[in-house]
């Protein structure tokens, strides 16, 4: 039978009915139980009723106001005093109002008159019933509260966050078990001592004001604090603290939630440090530029100053690693950030930016000049010796430097700008800082504009060779001739390699670009083939970069094997400072292309990096003397001795010379003299296209 059927039939519940008529409370009895069917038991008077109530169990009780010895209203308040919850339900001859209230602040659930033709008595049931009803509701919201109330303490247990409960002045009153787990401190230990005893000595007092300030105004604050175990070690803790507050909304308890989030935090700023500084170097990196260049930016304008950018980038680094190898070459960079921070002022930061380029951010300076000192500072340190198992190396670096406001309004155009800075300084001669100026930006702009025609040139057929005799002394005829690249621009008209070439090394287009010169030089061969009454040889300009990071040898074998050329035809120039990038690889290079019938020559002698035993060790087969050697060497002592001291070295070593840039005729008479073997020049003719050179070779 559910409990709404219970309710209305009253099986099971049990009524007192306290009243001293005997005949009267014996018929309201009867008519209750007609309707309800409720067991009713009956007491003749206060006295009995008390007596039954506090030593049996009753649903309800029913008592009459005048009752003989203890009346309704003082049972009422017995029971209240003696904490015996019996719903009673209070039943009056008269009504008054003053009677009800007081009866019904005592205590009562219901007051009713009673009715002489017994209209009461459905009141009564219907009372009975509501009560019920509602009694039903109460116990279930009781059951609810008790079954939150021990979720709330089994999860008090359970929960792995220390909670502490403290009173108004922060004396612990109890603590839940993670609480002894995380600091050591047993239940008995705790409770009673003020919660600041867990303290360690890194507190903060003026985060503790704000704690303090927080939770008056919001009744909670949450944060990290550094705190101390039993055991005496010092724990990061994110604790969460809220102010409980009584029915007159004063603050009356604090509760304390934390954990121990020490490891954690390790770990957060492990990944924070490995996302912002360098693994090798263990010097900031671009992220952490970003944020702190952002902040000098901002203090410099707070404060009307200005901030410095330094790029700096190490000179021929790649040495380092060819000739010492890769570990040597992270030592290196190791110590070339140490040297950079020993030369930078306290406030500065010194950034690894990428492979050989770091960066030195000035926030704060109030002149160009202290940048400059300061880029002084770093090149004269990076110059000074390094050494790797007791050898001695040497690397310069070549810094620019852009200053912000002037330079640049965000952290990408600062870093650009001195970036195009420190280029200059390298085409400068390395070793060396520049500022950046605004027709740096021009020119950088020019350039780009240049790279993307060249890649479109070189698709679109806009290049074509042009070719320069080289004449042979001894017998006064074309033998040679120098293969040079001319770009016949559709709206420019004839450009000059000394205007694309350089920017084509710098972009990488060199590699695309002296790929079409190769095969440009090969179909001409295999074009001539036939037309030439005697052999030729084409002198062919490849820049390091193509020797170096390229499969040079495959690209000429491709070309020989599509043209079929005569061996010997094609002689490679290259110029010395391709020794920078490490002898024994470009060696090993040399000769495999030696295997295919390649001559090589070192073009602009005199004017890069070249030894005597560089000269002996390399498979060259003659060297051609710089322009700058031959103007007037018949009237430059000067140059007269060096030119002579060439040809006379070249010679020795059973190498061929050539003479570039002869344009009078005493300069001829005097290479003659001094038996130089070739020579090229304006003397004897421009660079010409193929169909004209052809007529020239003609002619002769």
């Amino acid at each position: 039978m559910t409990e709404q059927n219970q309710a209305l039939t009253g099986d099971g519940l049990r009524i007192l009915y306290v009243e001293d008529d005997a005949g009267l409370a014996g018929l309201l009895k009867i008519q209750i139980q007609q309707r309800s069917g409720y067991i009713i038991d009956i007491a003749s008077d206060g006295e009995r009723g008390l007596a039954e109530l506090q030593n049996n169990h009753y649903d309800f009780a029913i008592v009459d106001y005048n009752l003989p010895v203890l009346n309704g209203l003082q049972l009422i308040k017995i029971l209240k005093d003696n904490g015996i919850d019996t719903p009673v339900i209070m039943l009056t001859g008269e009504g008054d109002e003053e009677i009800a209230s007081e009866v019904m602040r005592a205590g009562a659930v219901d007051y009713l008159v009673k009715d002489i033709r017994g209209g009461h008595v459905d009141k009564l049931c219907s009372a009975i019933q509501r009560v019920q009803e509602e009694q039903r509701i109460k116990l279930k919201k009781r059951k609810k509260h008790f079954d939150r109330r021990r979720l709330a303490e089994t999860v008090f247990d359970v929960i792995k966050e220390g909670i502490m409960v403290t009173d108004v002045e922060t004396r612990i009153e109890v603590v839940n078990p993670a609480f002894t787990d995380i600091t050591g401190y047993t239940s008995a230990e705790a409770v009673g001592q003020f919660a600041g005893f867990l303290k360690s000595d890194r507190r903060d007092e003026q985060l503790y004001k704000r704690m303090w300030q927080l939770l008056e105004d919001n009744d909670c604050w949450e944060g990290e604090l550094w705190n101390r175990k039993k055991s005496g070690e010092v724990f990061l803790a994110w604790m969460v603290i809220t102010a409980i507050r009584d029915s007159n909304g004063d603050v009356h308890r604090y509760v304390g939630a934390f954990s121990d989030i020490t490891e954690r935090k390790k770990d957060e700023e492990e990944i924070w440090h490995q996302a912002n500084f360098d693994p090798l170097t263990d010097l900031p990196n671009r992220a952490l530029l970003v944020d702190r260049a952002s902040e000098a930016m901002r203090l410099a304008q707070r404060e009307h100053t200005s901030m410095a950018l330094l790029f700096i980038d190490l000179d021929r680094f790649k040495h380092i690693n060819d000739c010492y190898g890769h570990a040597a070459g992270d030592e290196f960079l190791i110590e070339v950030g140490k040297r950079i921070s020993t030369a930078l002022r306290q406030s500065d930061t010194v950034i690894r930016l990428s492979g050989d380029e770091f960066i030195a951010l000035m926030p704060l300076i109030h002149h160009a000049e202290d940048a400059s000192r300061v880029a002084e500072k770093i090149t004269s340190a990076i110059s000074q010796p390094y050494v790797f198992n007791g050898r001695k190396a040497y690397v310069s670096a070549s810094v620019g430097i852009s200053v912000y406001p002037g330079d640049g309004d965000s952290v990408e155009q600062l870093l650009a700008h001195a970036d195009m800075a420190m280029y200059k300084a390298k085409a400068r001669g390395r070793n060396q800082h520049v500022f950046f100026d605004r027709k740096m930006n021009e020119e950088a702009e020019r350039k780009a504009i240049i790279e993307q025609e060249l890649l479109q040139a070189i698709t679109e057929n806009q290049l074509a060779m042009h070719f320069q005799p080289v004449i042979d002394l001894h017998r006064n005829r074309i033998t040679h001739a120098e293969a040079l690249i001319r770009w016949n621009h559709p709206e420019k008209g004839l450009i000059m390699p000394d205007d694309f070439i350089p920017i084509a090394e710098e972009s990488g287009l060199i590699i695309p670009l002296g790929g079409w010169v190769i095969d440009a030089v090969y179909n001409q061969l295999a074009e001539w083939r036939g037309q030439l009454n005697e052999p030729l040889q084409i002198c062919l300009n490849v820049s390091p970069i193509q020797i170096v990071h390229t499969n040079l040898e495959h690209q000429l074998q491709a070309a020989i094997d599509r043209s079929e050329p005569t061996d010997g035809n094609v002689i490679i120039e290259i110029t010395e400072n391709v020794m920078i990038e490490g002898p024994e690889r470009i060696k090993e290079k040399l000769d495999t292309m030696k295997q295919l019938g390649m001559s090589f020559l070192i073009d602009d002698f005199g004017t890069g990096f070249s030894s005597m035993r560089f000269l002996k060790k390399m498979p060259f087969d003659g060297l051609k003397i710089d322009r700058g050697f031959v103007s007037h060497v018949d009237s430059d002592n000067d140059k007269a001795v060096l030119v002579k001291a060439m040809i006379e070295m070249a010679h020795n070593l059973n190498l061929k010379v050539i003479a570039e840039g002869v344009e009078r005729q005493e300069e001829l008479e005097f290479l003659r003299f001094h038996d130089c073997d070739y020579v090229q020049g304006y003397l004897f003719g421009r660079p010409v296209s193929a169909h004209e050179f052809l007529e020239l070779l003609r002619k002769q």
